[in-house]
């Protein structure tokens, strides 16, 4: 309960957002921050995790679509939330086969959990591979975009509309409990 506390510690009640950007990435306690959660030591095992099959086919894949833009010198592939590497290690496998495509790809990491980019960067040692840390560093050129479980760990805003108003879910912290609410939308002015 003690993190809990910490979560709240200012506020009692805050927006679903606000909320899953602290549980997962807060620097002192997010989920994301202080372990390694893949794998079998860890909480869940993702596809790159089990088998190299689906790198190898994402990677041909890119392959197929590089010469499909005419093979263009450079393409920028970038992976989000890039977890503990597995899925770039047997991309970059999977692409050294094809040295045209190869030489033609830039492999950019995003990820904000500065735990598993430790991981990552002890893990993959390649010139083709660098970090950015904001979307606005990538460099002009096609770009493809790839998350495998980026989505299920995006701190959203969820919406639901009662009786023709739209009401925000927020977290409430009461009584050592944590609940879910809903509050009226506030409409700004345009």
């Amino acid at each position: 309960m003690k993190k809990i506390d910490k979560i709240f510690s200012k506020k009692k009640i805050m927006p679903l957002d606000l909320y899953l950007e602290k549980v997962l990435y807060d620097k002192n306690f997010g989920y994301y921050q202080k372990k390694n959660p893949f794998g079998i030591k860890g909480d869940y095992i993702t596809a790159p995790n089990i088998s190299n099959l689906f790198c190898e086919m994402i990677g041909i894949w890119l392959i197929s679509f590089w010469e499909s833009l005419k093979k263009p010198k450079k393409l920028n592939f970038i992976e989000l939330g890039p977890g503990n590497g597995d899925f770039c290690l047997s991309l970059l496998k999977t692409l050294k086969n094809f040295p045209e495509t190869f030489n033609a790809i830039n492999i950019m990491l995003y990820e904000k959990s500065n735990k598993l980019k430790k991981i990552q960067k002890q893990r993959i040692v390649s010139k083709k591979v660098s970090w950015i840390k904001n979307l606005k560093n990538i460099k002009k050129g096609p770009v493809v975009f790839f998350g495998n479980e980026f989505l299920d760990a995006l701190p959203i805003k969820q919406f639901k509309k009662i009786d023709n108003s739209i009401f925000e879910k927020y977290v409430t912290f009461k009584k050592n409990k944590v609940n879910f609410i809903f509050k009226k939308a506030i409409k700004k002015q345009i």
